[in-house]
């Protein structure tokens, strides 16, 4: 069995997530719907939670597409804001229930779930600076830690969200957390 064998279960479990919520998929479910035995699931997964631990990957790699779109985007800024915008949307398909496991499963033992992605991290510092340089950005704190601050914030919406248990706000809120933290000068705004 390859790692494409434990890629694939991951995904078609992940799919029946988005469908039936976390709580209501058991693992011999995925295993139907994999066309595998239960001990095959065993061998790739410890258990149904390793595969949510898995979640945050899959999202960051869903964004290169978005990253396309950034490079589109007018301004540095409005590239950011684009990487903050395509996360809420990789997070609000996987449902509220997924995330709210994924917090779960992180505050039993820190699995990195929510560590900061290496790639992403260097696309968004490198977009902070060229804001902060073309004056788009007056917050000129380093760049690494303002993202990391609007990273945190971003989380804290997240969790919010989860608690709440209500539709995600949307990128708004998000958005005008971040123009303000960002300090995003008056006409690149959308709230004031």
């Amino acid at each position: 069995m390859s790692s494409g064998t434990r890629d694939f279960i991951i995904n078609k479990a992940c799919e029946l997530f988005m469908q039936k919520g976390y709580n209501a998929v058991t693992v011999q479910e995925i295993c139907n719907a994999c066309n595998i035995s239960k001990p095959t699931f065993y061998y790739h997964l410890r258990s149904k939670d390793e595969i949510i631990l898995n979640i945050y990957d899959p999202i960051v790699k869903n964004l290169t597409g978005h990253l396309m779109n950034a490079l589109l985007a007018d301004n540095y800024w409005e590239q950011l804001m684009v990487i903050f915008e395509s996360l809420v949307q990789e997070s609000v398909k996987f449902g509220i229930d997924v995330h709210r496991q994924l917090f779960i499963s992180n505050l039993n033992s820190d699995y990195g779930s929510f560590d900061f992605r290496e790639e992403l991290t260097r696309v968004a510092v490198n977009l902070v600076e060229k804001a902060q340089q073309a004056g788009q950005i007056r917050n000129q704190s380093p760049a690494k830690a303002l993202y990391e601050a609007s990273a945190y914030a971003f989380l804290g919406y997240e969790l919010t969200w989860c608690i709440k248990g209500e539709e995600f706000k949307g990128f708004d809120h998000v958005r005008n957390a971040l123009e303000q933290l960002y300090d995003v000068a008056p006409k690149y705004r959308r709230y004031d």
